[in-house]
């Protein structure tokens, strides 16, 4: 049975945004379904710099998506995963909304936003990033967001974030975390991945964490391949994770992966490598390629309360 994947963050958006031709991206409605991708998030990636704020840049990206020859669902999701790939929204960045809560409830208005990740890599009005150092929570402006998205059934997003503002979205936040596109630290140290602690607060919040293809996130100084992928699945799934992992596998915001998981049309033989090392179960291996997320986003959405 081919399983139904769910992935929790691309970038595509930011490439229809600038009219990148189809035949250069990564995410296309072709290779969502060669691979089996029932759910597909797409990010709002917008940040400081450029000649755009990122306000009006992601409004320009929200426009754009109209043009996408996808399914958008910005209503309630179905009771079980669709057979035919859809596409929901998240926020990368919470430059985007300028400190203000008008402009997130516009977005949720316009978009059903599923998670912001509150920071890219710039500090902005809401928290401090990965990037910058463990220290500085979230703001006060972040503090109020984050009731405000629980309000909406909009799960806050620690990708990006700082360890200080991590542990205050675990206190502060009703929802379960997501590391939307996150790898684990103890394999690969780098910045942007979780340590052990941050692992152990996600699977007590019954959260979410996706996978990230990018090479730089699953291997130090070398190119990394599907053995590494295995080796963060699995040091993971010997945590107790097998009802939070998934895959967040960012493409089209990414140069370089491991050589055969270039494209959503690959899901099916990572699918097949994790099994064959991994000797997962069956249902094990359905929770990973999508149930695990579609219970977060389901969570959130019967959270909901506007």
């Amino acid at each position: 049975m081919k399983l139904k994947v769910c992935d929790a963050h691309c970038d595509t958006l930011s490439r229809i945004a600038t009219n990148t031709p189809m035949d250069q991206m990564s995410v296309t409605p072709e290779r969502l379904r060669e691979g089996g991708v029932s759910l597909q998030m797409f990010a709002m990636f917008a940040t400081y710099g450029g000649d755009i704020e990122p306000y009006e840049k992601g409004i320009k990206m929200l426009e754009a998506s109209k043009n996408y020859p996808l399914n958008m669902c910005r209503g309630n999701l179905p009771d079980e995963l669709p057979d035919e790939p859809t596409g929901v929204f998240s926020i990368e960045g919470g430059e985007i909304l300028k400190g203000s809560l008008e402009h997130f409830y516009a977005f949720d208005e316009a978009a059903r936003l599923r998670m912001i990740a509150l920071t890219w890599n710039h500090e902005n009005e809401i928290a401090h990033p990965a990037k910058d150092g463990p220290d500085g929570g979230l703001k006060p402006f972040g503090l109020t967001l984050v009731r405000e998205m629980d309000k909406h059934g909009v799960l806050c997003d620690v990708s990006h974030l700082n360890e200080a503002g991590f542990w205050d979205v675990a206190e502060h936040s009703a929802l379960p975390m997501v590391a939307s596109h996150s790898n684990f630290r103890e394999k690969c140290d780098h910045f942007r991945n979780l340590n052990r602690d941050q692992v152990k607060a996600v699977i007590e919040k019954k959260g979410y964490i996706g996978i990230n293809f990018f090479s730089a996130f699953l291997a130090k100084d070398r190119p990394a391949t599907l053995d590494d992928v295995f080796c963060h699945v699995d040091a993971l799934m010997q945590m107790g994770c097998e009802d939070v992992i998934g895959f967040g596998s960012d493409f089209d915001g990414i140069d370089e992966w491991p050589e055969g998981l270039a494209t959503p049309a690959d899901f099916p033989a990572l699918l097949d490598f994790l099994k064959a090392r991994g000797g997962y179960s069956d249902e094990a291996m359905a929770k990973m390629a999508g149930g695990n997320m579609f219970r977060v986003l389901k969570m959130a959405e019967a959270a909901r309360r506007v």
